[in-house]
């Protein structure tokens, strides 16, 4: 691969994740959202809104080190969870104040809701929307624990009509697919599906050592599914286990930053944000701009982030 000069590289959009609940209609095997059912900071209308105030504060109106490293044009909060739809009414406020204090906002969804909803989303109050899906098998999505109580789980069918429902309403939506590739599906031909469906970036990440063993896969095996859809001319962006450490912004349920290790030995985490502020809370984990950076490079129509990979500083 090609030298990079990552100090060089702009960009236009720093991406904040907030988990916001671990609560989820799936039971998806590999998924690290397990906080022990933590005093979730959504129950508090005031607390959700004190921490966007301080996110937007920090992030949107001031000029920290981070927005000089970064000079990144706007902030999108990616509400994720757990199922970040079970909670109605309330993932519907969280949206419409986002967009009020000015964030770009999107949503990482199992889609299952998009198809039963509980509650009408309002116009207008999503930029992007990502929806995981990992087979076009239904005995795979079963053994993954892509799937509820009942049984049901999204079908390539129920993908494709989730995402014509929501850009009824969304207008402008840029579309994007997660798949986690894994021992179940790393030989799965997916070409056909993401070629329809035409996202704006199909995302495919290296199953993380967070949930089960027996998901894992090794790097040959990741790049295997990659390389096989790269060449059909997909928006394809792979992520692989080092990409994704150390170079996302999250927050945790309760409103505190968190972190994985680069020595894959769990997580660390900040004080409430609330409590002491973004910028105080930011210092209190570490963030490898570089990585984040490297993660948004428009590399088409693949960016492999992974060993032998040669990044300049």
């Amino acid at each position: 691969m090609k030298s990079i000069n990552i100090e060089n590289t702009h960009i236009r959009e720093l991406v904040i994740n907030w988990h916001i609940t671990e609560a989820c209609n799936y039971s998806c095997n590999y998924c690290f959202a397990k906080w022990g059912k933590p005093n979730e900071l959504h129950r508090s209308l005031e607390a959700i809104e004190a921490l966007l105030n301080n996110l937007a504060d920090f992030f949107i109106k001031g000029n920290s080190p981070l927005k000089q490293k970064l000079s990144y044009e706007n902030v999108r909060l990616n509400i994720a969870g757990g199922e970040p739809m079970m909670l109605g009414s309330t993932f519907s406020i969280v949206l419409m104040l986002a967009k009020q204090k000015g964030f770009k906002t999107s949503i990482i969804t199992n889609g299952h809701y998009l198809l039963n909803n509980k509650f009408d989303l309002p116009n207008n109050v999503l930029d992007m929307v990502g929806i995981s899906f990992d087979s076009q098998n239904y005995d795979v999505r079963r053994q993954i624990g892509r799937i509820d109580r009942k049984g049901n789980s999204l079908s390539s069918d129920g993908l494709k009509l989730a995402l014509e429902k929501l850009s009824s309403t969304q207008q402008g939506l840029k579309t994007k697919i997660n798949t986690v590739v894994n021992k179940f599906n790393w030989q799965e031909d997916f070409v056909s599906l993401i070629s329809e469906i035409r996202p704006y970036k199909w995302k495919a990440l290296q199953v993380m050592p967070y949930g089960e063993d027996s998901l894992l896969i090794s790097n040959k095996q990741f790049n295997h599914f990659v390389d096989k859809h790269s060449n059909a001319g997909l928006p394809i962006f792979a992520e692989s286990n080092i990409a994704m450490t150390e170079s996302y912004l999250m927050i945790d349920p309760k409103g505190c930053f968190y972190q994985n290790s680069s020595r894959n030995s769990g997580y660390k985490y900040s004080d409430s944000i609330n409590k002491i502020g973004a910028a105080n809370a930011l210092k209190q984990i570490n963030f490898n701009e570089a990585v984040f950076k490297a993660r948004y490079l428009p590399i088409e129509p693949v960016v492999l982030i992974n060993e032998g990979a040669n990044y300049e500083k």
